[in-house]
């Protein structure tokens, strides 16, 4: 089965530099196959079956807005297993796609970001994906992709066209999220 992609795709490959950081290169691509898992990957995920592949992003499906937060919620966010295999940002729109177990019942993702902004050179913000699976017992493994407007962020961060902005995404990792975010950091101008 091909799907037809009509969006310019950050191919993400590893590197056979012994620090084995992701390679990115832009390339138009106009045929894609549904993702599979990355063959160095040992995914927490118990069953062999081939993910299911859910664009969120066809006809019908919108992009969701990046929700913005000052201080960290109480209850925080959920945090229900989802591993990010690529992220991809055109002008405003940051596109994630996801690896997941479950199926019997709708997987919510939501992207939150911090309105405070790392002091680096060049700044960087965090966010963070969170993953509410409404008690999915299922392990069929699944795949989505997201589409996010970083546009509310964007207004919210002083002189952003001055210096661009390097975006830690963090996956959701069952009771947390991930210690280190997806890597390599994503460079917003």
């Amino acid at each position: 089965m091909k799907v037809v992609l009509a969006f310019l795709f950050l191919v993400v490959s590893t590197s056979a530099c012994s620090n084995q950081m992701p390679i990115i290169t832009t390339e138009p691509m106009e045929t894609a196959t549904p993702f599979a898992l990355p063959p160095t990957w040992t995914p927490y995920l118990s069953s062999t079956a081939e993910p299911t592949l859910i664009l969120t992003s066809a006809p019908g499906n919108r992009t969701s807005q990046v929700l913005l937060f000052d201080d960290w919620p109480q209850d925080s966010f959920p945090t229900d297993t989802a591993r990010i295999t690529a992220i991809t940002l055109v002008k405003n729109i940051l596109k994630i796609h996801v690896v997941y177990q479950g199926g019997c019942q709708e997987h919510i993702f939501e992207l939150h970001a911090w309105t405070g902004f790392l002091e680096s050179n060049p700044p960087q913000g965090e966010l963070y994906l969170s993953n509410d699976s409404h008690g999915d017992a299922c392990t069929e493994n699944a795949e989505k992709l997201l589409s996010f407007d970083l546009t509310p962020l964007d207004k919210s961060r002083a002189g952003r066209h001055a210096n661009p902005l390097l975006l830690r995404i963090y996956e959701p990792a069952g009771g947390s999220f991930a210690n280190d975010p997806f890597m390599p950091l994503i460079e917003w101008p």
